[in-house]
């Protein structure tokens, strides 16, 4: 967990006592929710449908507690790793967690998609710094699923695409609520992510090393 980071969230600004007091209830709050659908689904298989609001809640009152525990890795105030370790790092976007404490000010549209692309950049750069100060090794593969840049910007910065898993698709399908309304505000209006046709992004720590001049390029266009 990188607190620099975190304190760009207004969330965790708070007394650390009182953050985490929050994020067990939130916990608490989600497992809840999901006992009571569970236990109503048991006699009315309808319930279960609701899983559907279920699973976009839950991320959102899920996010503190993974981070906290250090589920979630931040690289910037809107890039994660799921899980990091020093083999593999799993990137995504922020929670709509985030998204409410980070964004909630910017303009939708070009504004906002802007500022989660330069959000998304800092968080590649200060990979690298952490490579380079080796406290990630260089060989670590770096994972992330592509519907939010483009083919060739990706192919540009040094990462090779293939065909998303099933299990990636899965979890983009699974998430399409959130996936839906944040993609739409970073587009100014009603807009539906291709997650359908999302591709696997990878790279590994020495080659994202070498792209470092092209990242920085980037981030200085758009700030």
């Amino acid at each position: 967990m990188n607190i620099n980071w975190l304190k760009m969230n207004n969330f965790y600004k708070q007394p650390k006592t009182l953050v985490w007091i929050q994020s067990i209830l939130f916990l608490l709050v989600g497992m809840l929710l999901g006992i009571v659908i569970i236990a109503e689904g048991n006699h009315q298989p309808m319930f279960y449908l609701l899983f559907i609001l279920y699973v976009p809640i839950s991320q959102f009152l899920f996010t503190p507690i993974y981070t906290l525990t250090g589920g979630y890795t931040y690289y910037s105030p809107m890039l994660l790793g799921y899980m990091a370790n020093d083999k593999q790092i799993d990137l995504h976007s922020g929670t709509s967690f985030d998204h409410l404490f980070v964004l909630r000010k910017v303009k939708s549209g070009i504004p906002l998609r802007n500022r989660i692309i330069l959000y998304h950049l800092e968080g590649l750069l200060n990979l690298i710094q952490l490579i380079e100060d080796k406290r990630i090794p260089a060989s670590v593969n770096i994972i992330g699923t592509s519907y939010f840049f483009n083919d060739r910007t990706l192919h540009n910065l040094g990462f090779q695409l293939e065909k998303a898993t099933l299990f990636y698709r899965i979890n983009l399908f699974i998430n399409f609520i959130d996936l839906l309304w944040m993609y739409s505000l970073s587009k100014g209006k009603l807009a539906v992510p291709a997650v359908w046709d999302a591709k696997k992004a990878t790279i590994t720590g020495d080659a994202l090393m070498v792209q470092k001049s092209k990242l920085e390029s980037l981030y200085q266009k758009l700030t």
